[in-house]
């Protein structure tokens, strides 16, 4: 019995030592992180340029309060266009490509037909292309050579020449139509260059 109690007093103590060994080689880790957002998306209006033009009244003067521009004007006669040039800017610091023009067609469609929008964009930030995009009026849209995309890095600008004209249809000047006044509501939609 005594062999016995050896051999179990024994055991409990390599029992005990194996315990302490493991607790003495055990270790707790801890990682601690932050992740903070610094992104910033901003893309605005901050400037509209007006040249004077023959057979056009402004009333009064063109504004803009970061994501809209307004401007009105008098066609004096058939042929007389107005041209505003509106200036739109990453103020952010996330890339942006151009996704879509809308509004365009609605108003191209609307009464009085003798009113036609047109937009041309400029800019050095227009890639694949030289560095002018002319909307097409009929469907809104635009396309780029080679497959390019209008992108608008942080900081850069790009600039959308808004153009109406009281045009001269077939080369025979328009009548005076019955509705004399067109609004328009053009919006230009960004997303984020992926």
């Amino acid at each position: 019995m005594k062999k016995k109690n050896w051999i179990v007093i024994a055991l409990c103590i390599a029992i005990v030592g194996m315990g302490i060994g493991f607790a003495a080689l055990a270790q707790n880790l801890q990682i601690n992180a932050t992740a903070n957002i610094t992104g910033e998306w901003n893309i605005a209006i901050d400037h509209i340029n007006y040249w004077p033009r023959e057979g056009v009244t402004v009333v009064g003067t063109p504004s803009f309060d970061g994501t809209s521009a307004t401007f009105e004007f008098d066609l004096a006669y058939p042929g007389a266009y107005a041209e505003f040039n509106v200036r739109i800017r990453n103020n952010g610091n996330i890339d942006a490509i151009l996704n879509s023009i809308t509004g365009l067609t609605a108003i191209n469609n609307a009464e009085p037909s003798e009113i036609r929008f047109n937009l041309n964009l400029t800019g050095p930030t227009i890639m694949g292309a030289t560095n002018h995009v002319e909307v097409d009026t009929t469907g809104g849209s635009f396309t780029l050579p080679d497959g390019g995309t209008i992108v608008l890095p942080a900081g850069a600008f790009v600039f959308v020449e808004v153009r109406a004209e009281w045009v001269i249809q077939d080369g025979v000047e328009s009548t005076i139509p019955d509705v004399k006044s067109k609004t328009a509501t053009i919006n230009f939609n960004y997303v984020q260059n992926t």
